[in-house]
C-alpha cells in the first residue's frame, strides 16, 4: 500500500495522511458501537457527517485505525457512473495502528502514527471508488445546534498553527463551518456575520441605489455565507435568540449605508434598520431546524418576509418513520412563521418519480417555533445536556385543490385539507380488501377525519378516525375512533388519556362461531359498540376513570371483533375516584350493567381501602389490609334468542339474581424472623364479612382465618473458570432459592351459599364455561366441583391475600412447596460483557393432608417451566401442569423459539392436553424477510389426535420504495372458513400493522440510501 505524507507539524503530535490512489479499489469500512450522522455541503453534492462513539474502527486494505470516538466527513467527488468517495477521518482517545505496511514507519511516523497503543489523535485522508460501508446503521438527521467537543477539535485540525506553511496540501474546510463565536448581540439589535462560503474568498461591488440615494446595493459573487443572530423574541420574560444562516452562490445586498462593514465580516444593526437580499444558485436557508434549498430568492430581514423560486426541503418530521420532502415553484414567507406554497408537493418518496405524492393548489403552512413551556413552573423549558431552550413546533397545513397520487396516477381528490403536519398520511390511513365465507367481498377503509372536515385548529395529541367499510354478506357498516392522551385538560395540567370507539353494521347475515353454533341469528338488526375509556389523573394524587361498555347482542364482538373479544377487558359502564398516597389508597367505585346478555355485577357504589406492606413494631411486624364496603347487585345473563344458541345455555352455580349490602375487612401480619441464611416467616390472616343477601336470599356473616409459616432459602455456586465456545459460555453461575410454606385457613360458611360480587372469569370465559357443561359433560351446568372455577381458586391460594375476591373462601390445609433455579453466565465482547440467565427452571407442587379436601388426591397441581436460552437467538423452551384425581387436567407444552433481527422469527412447537378434553396439537410459525423487497409469514395450527388441521395463514409481502402490499389467506377449519386479504399501508407509519404482525423491522425508506 503505497502513502503519500501531507504535512508532518512539529512537536503537536499531528499528521495528515493520503492513501495514494492505487488503493483505491479497496473498500472502506468504518464502525462504532453508536452512530449518527447528517449532511450539509451543496444540496447537489451533500456530504455525510458522522459522529462515531465506541469502538471506533476505519479500515481499508491493511490500514487499521481504532478509537475511542471519531468525527468522519464522507464526500463522493466523481461523476454518476465512476464515483471517487473521499473518507476523510479524526480519530480520538486511545487511538490503536494495525497492520501498517512498512511504508509507513520508513516514512518517519513511528511516534505518530507507527505505534501500536497511542493517546494522540489521528486525521487522514482515504479514497475509495466503493461507497464506504457502516456496518451500523444510522438515518440521516438534522445537523444537532451542540455538537460534542470532539466535532470542534476535528475541526481545529483543519486549521494548521499559525507560522507553518504546508507544501502540496490544499486546506480541507468543511462547507459547513462553525461560525465565529462571538458575544451575543444587544437587545434590540442584529449582528451581521458574512463569510466566504467555500474559503476561496468572494468578489463584490457597490453602488448606490438610483432610486433611493439613502440605500446602497451591493453584489457578492464567488459563494457566500451570511449569519443573522438576534432574531429572537421574549417568552415568558426571558428573550430567547434565534439565528438565520444563509448560503448562495451569488447575493444582492439592499441596506442603509455603506456595505463595506459587512463584507469586512462583522456588523450590528439595529432590528428595525431595512436589510433585503437576493440570492441566486444552490441556496441554503435555514431558520432554527428548518431548512429550505432553492435556486433563487428574496427576503426581507426585519420583515422576515420573502419569496423563494424552485423551493425543495427534505426535513425528519415528528410521527414519520424517514424524512418529509416538499417542493413548490413558488414558496413565500408572508410572515416568521407562515408559508403560502404555490404548486406545492409533499411526500416522503426519495425518487425523482415519487411513488406516491399529495399535490396541491395552493398550500399554507403556519411552523411555529417556541420555547417548550414547562407546565408546573410556567417557564421556558431547557434540555439538560445543551442548556439550550426545548424548541416546540406546532405545524399546521391548510390547502385547497387537493389531489393524491400514486406512481403517477390521480387516485383521490378533495377540496380542502386541514391537518397537523405531523400526521404522516393524507386522508386515508387504512385500505384493505377482503373475502371469505362469512363476511363475502369486504372493503375496509379508515379516513382521517380532522383533514376530511377541514379543522384546523384540531385539539393537540388527539386523533380522530373515520371507518367506512363494506361486507357484502353482512352490509353497510361505519364507526368512528377518537384517541387522545395529553398532559392538558380544559387547560388545568392534568395528563389525560382515553379513547372513544363506536362501530355498527346494518347486518342482515347469519353469525358464524365454531363448528356447533352455524347460521346464528342475530338478535339485532342494526349491530355494533361503543366503548369509551377515559383516565385522568388529579391534584393531591387522585385519579378519576370512567368507562362506557354499550354492546347490541351477545356475540356481536365474538363475530366481528374476535380478538378484542378474547383479549381486551370486558366493555363496562362506570366510573372510579381513587387516591394513592404511599403504600395506601382510597377508592369510590360505581359501575351499572346496560347489556344484559351478560351476567354482571353492578357496584351502587363501593369503597375500598387497601393498606399494603405496613411497618410495625420498629419493623418487626408487616401489616396488610383491605376494608370495603358497598351495595352490589347481581344480574344474570338474559336467555339467548336463537334456538340453537339456547340449546347450549346454561346458568352458572352461582348466577342468581340477588342484591344487597356488603361490608367486609380482611388482615394480615407477618412475622418475619432472622435465621441465618434461611428467611421464616411465620403469618396471620383473617376476614369478617357481612352480606345483606345471599344465593339463599337470607342475609350472612362470615369470619374465616389462616394461620401458616412461609420459609425461603437462596443457595449458589459460581465457577468462572468454566469456558465453551460452542455453548458461549464464560463462567457460569447456578442460583436455587428452595420455597416453602404450610397454611390452615378456616371459614364459618361453606363457598358454596354465597354469590360471586368479585367476579373472577371475564365474558368470554363465563360464554366458554356454560357451553363446557354441555359438550363436555353432558348436560346443563354446574360442572363437577374438581372443574369449579370457585374451587379451582380456593387450592391455587386466591384466599391467601388480602387483595384476593372477598367471596373466595374455604376450609383447606396445604403445603406449598417450589424451587427456583437459574444458570447465569456471561456474554458479549470481551470488554463490554453482560449476565444473562443461560436456563431457568422453575417448579412447584402442592401437598395436601386431607385428601378429601383435593378430590380425593394428596398431591395437587404440579408445574414446571423451564427456558434455555442456547443462544442470543435461539430459546428452547417447555412447561407443564398436572393434576392427579379423576379426569385431572394434564397439560405439557415443548417447543424452540429463533429470532434473527430484523430479518425474521421461527416458532415450532407440540401441546399436549389430556382431561375432560384431550388434544395433541402441533404449532408452527415463522416470518422473513426473504430479500429487501420481499418477505413472508405463515402460521399452522394442526391436531394430531382429533380433527386433524385447525387453521393455517399465510401472507406475501411486497415491501416498496413507499408502501407495504400484502396478499393474505388463511383457513379456520372450526368456523369452515376460507378468507384471502389484500392489505396496502404506507410503509412511513410510525408503527405498521405489518411490524406489528410479524416482528420484522422495516427501516423507512432513504434510511440507507436512495432504494
Amino acid at each position: 500500500m503505497a502513502l503519500v505524507i501531507c504535512a508532518v507539524v512539529g512537536n503537536v503530535g499531528r499528521a495528515e495522511v493520503s492513501i495514494a490512489p492505487d488503493n483505491t479499489r479497496q473498500k472502506i469500512v468504518i464502525s462504532a458501537d453508536v452512530a449518527s450522522h447528517w449532511q450539509d455541503g451543496p444540496r447537489q453534492k451533500p456530504r455525510d457527517v458522522w459522529l462515531l462513539k465506541g469502538n471506533c474502527s476505519i479500515t481499508q486494505g491493511l490500514a487499521t485505525v481504532r478509537g475511542d470516538e471519531a468525527v468522519v466527513w464522507v464526500e463522493r467527488q466523481g461523476d454518476f457512473g465512476n464515483p471517487t468517495y473521499t473518507v476523510i477521518a479524526y480519530v480520538n482517545g486511545r487511538v490503536v495502528i494495525g497492520q501498517q505496511p512498512a511504508s509507513m514507519k520508513s516514512a518517519g511516523l513511528q511516534n505518530d502514527l507507527g505505534a501500536s497503543d497511542t493517546t494522540k489523535p489521528w486525521y487522514g485522508r482515504l479514497y475509495s471508488d466503493f461507497s464506504p460501508e457502516f456496518p451500523i446503521r444510522s438515518p440521516v438527521t438534522a445537523e444537532p445546534d451542540a455538537k460534542p467537543s470532539i466535532y470542534r477539535k476535528a475541526i481545529e485540525r483543519h486549521a494548521p498553527p499559525a507560522g507553518i506553511e504546508r507544501t502540496q496540501f490544499t486546506e480541507f474546510q468543511p462547507e459547513q463551518i462553525p461560525p465565529p463565536q462571538f458575544s451575543a448581540p444587544v437587545v434590540g439589535s442584529r449582528r451581521v456575520i458574512f463569510e466566504s462560503r467555500s474559503g476561496m474568498g468572494f468578489e463584490s461591488r457597490g453602488f448606490q441605489n438610483p432610486n433611493n440615494p439613502d440605500e446602497s446595493v451591493t453584489i457578492v459573487s464567488g459563494g457566500v455565507r451570511l449569519r443573522i443572530d438576534g432574531l429572537g423574541r421574549t417568552v415568558a420574560g426571558i428573550r430567547v435568540g434565534e439565528t438565520l444562516d444563509i448560503e448562495a452562490d451569488r447575493v444582492v445586498i439592499w441596506m442603509q449605508g455603506d456595505a463595506k462593514s459587512l463584507l469586512s465580516g462583522q456588523a450590528d444593526q439595529a432590528e428595525t434598520v431595512p436589510l433585503e437580499l437576493y440570492l441566486e444558485g444552490d441556496i441554503i436557508f435555514r431558520e432554527g431546524d428548518r431548512i429550505v434549498y432553492a435556486q433563487s430568492m428574496y427576503y426581507n430581514v426585519p420583515a422576515k418576509t420573502g419569496t423563494i423560486l424552485n423551493a425543495e426541503a427534505i426535513t425528519p418530521v415528528q410521527n414519520y418513520a424517514g424524512a418529509l420532502r416538499l417542493r413548490a415553484n413558488v414558496l413565500r414567507m408572508v410572515g416568521k412563521d407562515q408559508f403560502i406554497a404555490e404548486g406545492a408537493s409533499v411526500t416522503t418518496s426519495r425518487l425523482a418519480m415519487p411513488t406516491y405524492e399529495f399535490r396541491a393548489g395552493t398550500l399554507v403552512l403556519v411552523d411555529a417555533q417556541a420555547p417548550e413551556i414547562d407546565p408546573i413552573s410556567g417557564a421556558p423549558a431547557f434540555d439538560p445536556q445543551t442548556g439550550s431552550p426545548v424548541i416546540r413546533h406546532v405545524q399546521t397545513v391548510t390547502s385547497t385543490n387537493n389531489v393524491v397520487f400514486v406512481e403517477g396516477v390521480p387516485v383521490f381528490y378533495w377540496p380542502t385539507l386541514a391537518t397537523d403536519a405531523r400526521e404522516p398520511t393524507f386522508y386515508i390511513q387504512k385500505a384493505a380488501l377482503k373475502n371469505d365465507s362469512i363476511f363475502g367481498t369486504s372493503i375496509e377503509t379508515e379516513w382521517n377525519l380532522y383533514q376530511l372536515l377541514g379543522w384546523q385548529d384540531a385539539p393537540k395529541d388527539t386523533d380522530w378516525s373515520l371507518s367506512l367499510d363494506y361486507l357484502s354478506k353482512r352490509g353497510p357498516a361505519v364507526g368512528t375512533k377518537f384517541t387522545y392522551e395529553r398532559d392538558f385538560f380544559f387547560n388545568r395540567p392534568e395528563r389525560t388519556f382515553g379513547l372513544a370507539d363506536a362501530w355498527f353494521i346494518d347486518d342482515d347475515g347469519l353469525d358464524t362461531l365454531g363448528l356447533d353454533r352455524m347460521g346464528l341469528a342475530p338478535e339485532e338488526d342494526i349491530r355494533g359498540r361503543i366503548l369509551t375509556r377515559h383516565r385522568q389523573e388529579l391534584p393531591n394524587h387522585w385519579q378519576l376513570t370512567a368507562e362506557l361498555g354499550f354492546i347490541t347482542d351477545r356475540n356481536f364482538q365474538e363475530q366481528f371483533f374476535e380478538q378484542e373479544w378474547d383479549e381486551q377487558p370486558d366493555a363496562r359502564s362506570g366510573f372510579e375516584l381513587k387516591q394513592t398516597l404511599e403504600n395506601a389508597s382510597l377508592a369510590l367505585a360505581i359501575d351499572s350493567r346496560i347489556n344484559d346478555f351478560f351476567m354482571e355485577t353492578e357496584q351502587l357504589p363501593r369503597v375500598d381501602h387497601f393498606w399494603i406492606g405496613q411497618s410495625l413494631w420498629m419493623d418487626r411486624l408487616t401489616w396488610y389490609e383491605h376494608t370495603n364496603v358497598g351495595y352490589f347487585r347481581q344480574n344474570p345473563a338474559s336467555v339467548p334468542v336463537d334456538p340453537s344458541d339456547r340449546a347450549t345455555f346454561g346458568f352458572l352455580p352461582y348466577e342468581v339474581p340477588v342484591e344487597g349490602e356488603r361490608i367486609s375487612t380482611r388482615q394480615a401480619l407477618e412475622l418475619p424472623l432472622d435465621t441465618g441464611p434461611m428467611k421464616v416467616v411465620p403469618f396471620v390472616l383473617g376476614e369478617a364479612a357481612h352480606w345483606g343477601e345471599t344465593l339463599d336470599q337470607d342475609d350472612l356473616q362470615r369470619v374465616y382465618g389462616q394461620a401458616g409459616i412461609r420459609t425461603s432459602l437462596p443457595i449458589w455456586a459460581v465457577d468462572p473458570a468454566i469456558e465453551s465456545h460452542l455453548l458461549n459460555l464464560h463462567g457460569l453461575s447456578h442460583k436455587i432459592t428452595l420455597e416453602g410454606e404450610f397454611s390452615v385457613t378456616d371459614a364459618s360458611e361453606d363457598l358454596g351459599e354465597f354469590p360471586l360480587y368479585d367476579e373472577i372469569d371475564d365474558n368470554n370465559v363465563q360464554h366458554f364455561r356454560r357451553r363446557l357443561a354441555f359438550q363436555t359433560f353432558g348436560g346443563p351446568p354446574p360442572v363437577p366441583p374438581e372443574f369449579d372455577e370457585r374451587f379451582y381458586g380456593v387450592r391455587r391460594g386466591l384466599m391467601d391475600n388480602v387483595t384476593g375476591p372477598t367471596e373466595i373462601a374455604e376450609d383447606l390445609k396445604v403445603f406449598r412447596v417450589g424451587v427456583r433455579q437459574r444458570w447465569q453466565t456471561k456474554r458479549g465482547p470481551p470488554d463490554n460483557r453482560r449476565i444473562i440467565d443461560w436456563i431457568t427452571l422453575d417448579t412447584h407442587a402442592e401437598i395436601f393432608p386431607d385428601e378429601e379436601e383435593n378430590f380425593g388426591e394428596n398431591i395437587g397441581l404440579i408445574d414446571y417451566d423451564f427456558r434455555w436460552h442456547v443462544g442470543d437467538r435461539l430459546t428452547l423452551l417447555s412447561d407443564g401442569a398436572a393434576d392427579f384425581f379423576s379426569q385431572g387436567g394434564k397439560l405439557f407444552s415443548v417447543g424452540a423459539s429463533l429470532n434473527r433481527p430484523p430479518r425474521g422469527n421461527l416458532f415450532l412447537g407440540f401441546r399436549s392436553l389430556e382431561g375432560p378434553i384431550n388434544s395433541n396439537v402441533l404449532l408452527a410459525s415463522y416470518s422473513y424477510r426473504m430479500a429487501p423487497k420481499w418477505a413472508s409469514s405463515f402460521g399452522l395450527t394442526y391436531d394430531l389426535s382429533n380433527d386433524g388441521s385447525m387453521g393455517e395463514t399465510f401472507t406475501l409481502t411486497r415491501i416498496g420504495e413507499s408502501f407495504l402490499f400484502s396478499l393474505g389467506f388463511n383457513a379456520d377449519q372450526g368456523r369452515d372458513n376460507v378468507g384471502i386479504a389484500v392489505a396496502l399501508e404506507p410503509r412511513f407509519l410510525p408503527r405498521t400493522s405489518f411490524g406489528k404482525r410479524t416482528g420484522i423491522v422495516v427501516p423507512p425508506a432513504g434510511a440507507f440510501g436512495i432504494e
